[in-house]
């Protein structure tokens, strides 16, 4: 029997073969011209080689009327010289004082009018860099792959306003490092300008962007004539230096003494470019400690808890690595290898003393950049330490315990762009570990192949992992493939996949779950040019999924989802969505059983909800949301809400609290029978202990930030969650998947309730940064954290927010200093 992989690879082929058309070339194009001479980058314009550039305008709307000429008139300029690309635009506005001009943090747009550019150097339809300024000065760089931004990309370059009668005007300078483009005497670039009138809520670009054809990099125009540029010698360092002040109280303790530990730290970060298109990225002991705390819960439920990345190195220029999960960063440095397995490790009469919660990460390198064939090339590895618990023994006698081995991640990409803005991958992710602990590789492939008119595509991918044991190796699988209408009003798809019971890419990657298999529907209606001149658009959507565990062969779930989207041109939206599973459904990985022999039936139920948001562009506006769930059984139920305002009280302050309730009400669950610490009458070793919780989360969170001019700033972010569950009763699961209720009150023999929680996390991230000169910050950062578990369950929110700084506090006060050092500054290229 042939392996499921063969027939994907199969079909992918000749599939690409049919589709390996020849795609259309933009119309419009602009020819740039070279200067000789110094152009000063103050918004002004005012040099004679802007007056010599060819001009290019006739920007056209795709938002609110797709196709109408721009409302007000943009002049763009394209110049170039050996060191570096200069932009112009000239924004014309009648009426200027009514420009918007909101100050934001970098790489945030804020509520400002903005103009934006793009290059896709290799004219690959899928790939770029795009840079935006705001009409407050404010930057905004992005790399684009297949389509999607990246924000936390990073480059250097220069930018300056002016507010004048006529409307508003932008230079700017990108050097020539920021950027990667061909070896070729005379090149051709796609490119394309925008801009956004925000007071109308209007953006348009000069190179027409349909709404209705999907992607938006291939829609760019042309620009021509560039001649003789040469990529420069790529090195920069980014040195920095940075001090902790760490401190610990404990409301509690007799003394009350606040505990406290200093911390310094150096190190650097390194790129080079190794030639035209590839960098070398390098960071030498690394230091994350002013990274935003995450958004930590109680977490009952049999997966793990995804959290975003945050440190920059592993957010910037990984995008090639971003495939199908198999690449998630925070496994790197995260959480020792061993680390919630001390507990079976420590003797009688041992404690543990300290058992640290990150791995060491000394260093990380990646390589990354495309050929002019089009061909993507990443490269990544980095080198995490050893890392030890400390135990104690009753007579004061200390040992220690590895946690986490000596650990070796890699991964590698190929990404292949193709005919008709299609592409094709191969990626490899490979964690090596010293000593006896397993190693792991992850190897795949994905797809994505479109035809010529945009219209069509079909896309997927096939993965397989493979964990090495001394004595065994352990492979899984996945494949899965969709078919379907991508442009247009209507669209629509359907797929396939599948997840056998072995597949595990989560050493380096991330899953939820295997053992799996899916088939799905789905298709939508969008308007953008609705007949009732009220609405700017609207769209109805649905979709299907049914799903059965891959082994053994068993039915999990049906359901059929519904939304519902209309804005109108004074910006307020409202959102409707329904979900129906019409049969009853089952969880079979909510009882923890390694064969799936039993699982936790869910009576058929729906869903109803919606939202509603008002215009950001007023000094106050407002999200809230709203769902219920109900079931086709007795009491149970699940309501959730959240109100966003948004505050904006001048273009230098604003203000975002947030509120979400979510109540959760008899729900079955999960509980560990070993936490009882004996056994329970009636209850044997192989039955399934669940329970019938009640469960009130509370997530309240303020962001606010002050902006004193476009590289001063201070944000703030305080977050409380609260987590309050409550057990009514206690059974056992049948085989039917019903939770047969027993005689027991979850009480132990002092008559606390063991399953119960009451859980308070509380976070302060308040950070001030300037940037003093070209990539170069000063960070000042404070972070506060309370996590607090205590048995406190019948306290109200306000009593219990009362009660929340008797728990211990920990905080650490630091400063860094980085200094970017890059070559071109330091060697400009003269002019021949």
């Amino acid at each position: 029997m042939k392996s499921p992989l063969l027939y994907i690879i199969h079909f992918t082929f000749h599939f690409l073969l049919f589709f390996y058309l020849y795609g259309t070339n933009p119309e419009k194009m602009v020819r740039a011209t070279r200067s000789v001479e110094q152009i000063k980058i103050d918004g002004n314009l005012s040099e004679p080689i802007w007056q010599n550039a060819e001009k290019a305008t006739d920007f056209i709307q795709s938002e609110p009327l797709p196709g109408k000429a721009a409302t007000f008139e943009t002049e763009t300029f394209f110049v170039y010289d050996n060191n570096a690309i200069y932009i112009g635009a000239k924004m014309h506005d009648p009426e200027p004082d009514k420009i918007l001009k909101e100050l934001s943090l970098r790489d945030q747009m804020g509520n400002a009018d903005n103009f934006k550019l793009f290059f896709d150097t290799y004219k690959s339809g899928l790939n770029g860099f795009k840079f935006c300024v705001t009409a407050s000065g404010v930057q905004y760089e992005a790399i684009v792959s297949n389509n999607s931004e990246d924000v936390n990309w990073n480059a250097v370059w220069e930018s300056a306003v002016k507010i004048h009668p006529n409307g508003w005007s932008v230079e700017i300078r990108i050097p020539y490092s920021s950027l990667r483009f061909p070896t070729s005497d005379i090149q051709e670039w796609n490119v394309q300008f925008g801009r956004e009138i925000r007071r109308l809520r209007e953006s348009s670009s000069w190179s027409f962007i349909d709404p209705l054809i999907n992607g938006w990099v291939q829609q760019s125009g042309v620009v021509t004539n560039i001649e003789k540029v040469k990529s420069p010698v790529r090195l920069s360092l980014t040195p920095y230096i940075s001090g902790y002040l760490n401190t610990s109280f404990d409301p509690n303790a007799t003394d009350q003494k606040i505990t406290s530990a200093t911390a310094y730290s150096a190190g650097l970060d390194l790129k080079y470019g190794l030639n035209d298109a590839f960098t070398l990225d390098m960071t030498l002991i690394p230091d994350f400690g002013q990274v935003i705390s995450d958004k930590q819960i109680l977490n009952l439920s049999p997966f793990e808890v995804f959290f975003t990345e945050n440190r920059q190195f592993f957010t910037e220029g990984t995008e090639l690595f971003n495939k199908g999960n198999l690449f998630y960063s925070r496994r790197i440095g995260g959480s020792p290898f061993h680390y919630s397995d001390i507990n079976n490790q420590i003797e009688p009469g041992e404690y543990i003393t300290s058992n640290p919660d990150n791995s060491q990460l000394f260093n990380a390198t990646k390589i990354t950049g495309r050929t002019p064939g089009g061909t993507g090339i990443g490269a990544f590895n980095a080198f995490v330490g050893e890392e030890f618990a400390t135990v104690r023994s009753e007579n004061g006698d200390s040992r220690t315990i590895k946690t986490n081995p000596h650990t070796n991640y890699n991964a590698f990409v190929i990404d292949q762009n193709l005919k008709n803005n299609s592409f094709i991958s191969l990626i490899n992710t490979n964690v090596l570990r010293s000593g006896i602990d397993y190693d792991a590789n992850v190897t795949g492939t994905f797809f994505n192949f479109k035809t010529k008119d945009q219209q069509f595509s079909i896309s997927g991918n096939g993965v397989l992992s493979q964990k090495y044991f001394h004595d065994i190796t352990d492979l899984g699988y996945t494949y899965n493939v969709a078919l379907g209408k991508i442009s247009g009003n209507w669209k629509y798809k359907a797929g396939h996949g599948v997840e056998s019971q072995n597949y595990d890419p989560n050493d380096l990657g991330f899953l939820y779950s295997p053992n799996e298999k899916y088939i799905s529907a789905s298709g939508g209606y969008t308007q953008y040019k609705p007949k009732n001149e009220k609405l700017q658009q609207y769209n109805i959507s649905g979709n299907a999924i049914y799903s059965r565990l891959y082994r053994p062969d068993v039915f999990t779930n049906f359901g059929i989802n519904f939304e519902n989207f209309i804005l109108w041109k004074s910006r307020f939206a409202i959102g409707l969505n329904a979900s129906l599973e019409p049969i009853r459904t089952f969880d079979y990985f909510e009882p923890r059983t390694l064969d799936f022999s039993k699982a936790l039936m869910w009576p058929e139920n729906y869903i109803v909800g919606g939202f509603i948001s008002s215009d950001y562009r007023k000094p106050f506006a407002c999200d809230v949301n709203f769902s219920y769930r109900g079931f086709n059984i007795d009491k149970r139920k699940t309501i959730s809400t959240g109100i966003r305002p948004r505050i904006r009280f001048n273009d230098k302050f604003s203000v975002f609290p947030t509120t979400n309730i979510l109540a959760i009400i008899e729900e079955p669950g999960y509980v560990d029978k070993m936490l009882t610490g004996k056994p329970i009458v009636g209850v044997s070793d192989d039955d399934i202990l669940m329970g019938v919780r009640d469960r009130l989360i509370i997530e309240n969170s303020i962001t606010a930030k002050f902006t004193f001019n476009s590289v001063m700033n201070i944000n703030m972010r305080i977050r409380h969650y609260w987590d309050k569950v409550s057990y009514q009763s206690f059974g056992l699961l049948t085989t039917e998947g019903n939770v047969d209720k027993i005689n027991f009150n979850g009480q132990n023999d002092a008559g606390d309730k063991i399953f119960d929680r009451n859980v308070n996390i509380f976070n302060i991230d308040m950070q001030y940064n300037w940037r003093f000169a070209p990539g170069s910050d000063i960070v000042i950062v404070w972070k506060n954290q309370i996590y607090h578990n205590d048995k406190k369950y019948d306290r109200n929110y306000f009593s219990n927010l009362g009660g929340l700084f008797d728990a211990v506090q920990e905080n650490s006060f630091s400063i860094r200093v980085l200094y970017f050092l890059d070559y071109l500054y330091l060697f400009p290229r003269k002019e021949s």
